[in-house]
């Protein structure tokens, strides 16, 4: 699996605390494991409550932003801010100085698509694998980009009557599938993104 985890570029120390890769953060956590544990708390304490009070935005990248905002507020201080430094996870993902034009197509193109609204499921489902697969090549945050993704898509599937349950899914399943995205091949995500979603 060591091709799945992430490397990163970060010569001036800018995210982490000093000879560690805990990131630094608003709670000056920096016992790797503890911070984990408490990064998982909060994030997943702040994603419950989108559940019942999703961010309204205009699918844009700014959306997109506010729910990382949303999601990392607690807990980071560039949380909702593009990062500076270059993500790899085998591939590296968009460098950071292209990150606003690669967005800026991005969010264009699912604009001119309406948002994916009115299209039969089959299409639905091809069109989110596909939107899930660039903004995944994207990886404009630091840390969190994944919950931030599945939120927003979430999002685009309440405006159209559909959601996603990524618990029929284990986590190493999105890896894989998430990795082998970034390098051209969506099969294995939009098997998944058929097996998880439903009509609401």
């Amino acid at each position: 699996m060591d091709k799945y985890k992430y490397s990163y570029l970060d010569e001036k120390g800018i995210y982490c605390y000093q000879d560690s890769d805990v990131l630094i953060n608003k709670l000056n956590i920096q016992d790797e494991e503890t911070f984990y544990k408490v990064e998982r708390l909060y994030s997943g304490l702040r994603q419950s409550e989108l559940l019942n009070k999703p961010i309204d935005g205009n699918l844009d990248f700014e959306h997109l932003k506010a729910i990382h905002f949303y999601l990392f507020q607690d807990l980071f201080f560039w949380a909702g801010k593009v990062r500076t430094v270059a993500i790899a996870k085998g591939n590296l993902f968009c460098l950071p100085q292209y990150i606003e034009s690669y967005a800026k197509d991005i969010f264009t193109n699912l604009k001119r698509d309406n948002y994916f609204q009115g299209i039969p499921k089959e299409d639905f489902i091809s069109c989110v694998t596909n939107l899930l697969a660039d903004i995944n090549a994207l990886h404009p945050f630091r840390e969190g980009n994944g919950r931030t993704q599945r939120e927003f898509i979430r999002y685009i599937g309440l405006k159209s009557g559909y959601g996603f349950d990524w618990s029929k899914i284990s986590a190493e399943e999105n890896i894989v599938a998430s990795y082998e995205s970034v390098n051209g091949n969506s099969d294995k995500l939009r098997a998944i993104i058929s097996k998880i979603i439903y009509s609401l």
